[in-house]
């Protein structure tokens, strides 16, 4: 079976990308699809030739359009590899597993879906149950497909609705490409969703995942493999330092990533978007002004007022 990679990305994102590149075994089809500017490997999503294109340039700012033209990448490297199956790799991913267990996800399945979390939980650093029902279920920084009726139809559907739904406006109902997935198990057939512990690590997961480096490579939780680790909200999110072992992993990235250039401005985070980082003067005053507004709010009245 013929599996191919593809990203999505900027070209200031490229050293992300050659990281990815570097860690996918050799002899894997690794493509690259790119939304601004030009890469000498990359293919431009303007260049698709799809009719929608020039309208979702002009409807979405860089991140959402990275996001929404991801199946259209997909199903172009599809017809253009003649390939038996995709997979997508967000460009922050470092793969560090064994390509056999991915491939023999595809043989049994159509579709691979790995859940955002696994078990249930109160309250993490991260946030809580309530902001994975928000921002989606399954992530959208992996996914694969094998090349089939099936798939072909669910990447026509998600086409329709990126075109003009994918904009990061959780309160109506959208997470760029992500919420989406959410449907995939129930309108279309033959999807598994791996639950493996080693698979998409990342800042959200964190609390049910612990990273430790071992003499026979990272582990999770002691003993499951890491297969990958995605670092796309854990670089622009002090919560990393709470966790030594996936602190230390980022580390790692990181030199890597600085061999091939400056580390890029981090990546889209959900969870930056919906709390954003407040300095300590903000947080004072806002505490301030709040004790004031209590203050107002419970004064009593005690004078009757005369007409």
């Amino acid at each position: 079976m013929k599996t191919i990679v593809f990203t999505v990305c900027t070209p200031d994102q490229y050293p992300f990308v050659k990281v990815l590149a570097e860690s996918l075994p050799a002899g894997v089809s690794f493509n690259i699809g790119t939304v601004e500017g030009t890469l000498e490997k990359g293919v431009s999503f303007a260049d698709l030739g799809h009719s929608e294109v020039a309208s979702m340039q002009q409807r979405y700012d860089t991140t959402a359009l990275a996001a929404a033209s991801k199946p259209f990448f997909a199903n172009y490297f599809l017809q253009k590899e003649q390939a038996d199956a995709i997979v997508y790799f967000d460009p922050t991913i470092w793969w560090l597993g064994d390509w056999a267990e991915l491939e023999a996800q595809l043989q049994n399945n159509e579709v691979v879906l790995t859940p955002r979390l696994t078990r249930t939980f109160g309250q993490s650093s991260y946030g809580d149950e309530k902001l994975f029902l928000n921002t989606g279920m399954y992530d959208a920084g992996f996914w694969a497909m094998k090349a089939t009726d099936n798939t072909r139809k669910l990447l026509k559907w998600w086409q329709e609705r990126l075109t003009d739904r994918a904009y990061f406006d959780v309160c109506n109902g959208m997470n760029h490409d992500q919420l989406w997935l959410n449907y995939i198990p129930i309108y279309f057939d033959n999807v598994t969703l791996n639950k493996n512990l080693g698979w998409n690590v990342a800042l959200h997961n964190l609390h049910e995942r612990i990273v430790t480096s071992t003499p026979n490579g990272w582990r999770v939780n002691q003993e499951t493999p890491l297969a990958f680790f995605n670092f796309r909200e854990s670089l622009s999110n002090n919560i990393v330092n709470q966790y030594l072992g996936a602190l230390a992993l980022q580390r790692a990235y990181l030199q890597r990533v600085q061999s091939h250039g400056e580390v890029p401005v981090s990546p889209f985070s959900v969870r930056t978007q919906l709390r954003p980082t407040v300095p300590g003067w903000k947080q004072s005053l806002r505490q301030r002004i709040q004790s004031v507004i209590d203050s107002i709010r419970y004064f009593p009245l005690y004078h009757k007022i005369d007409q």
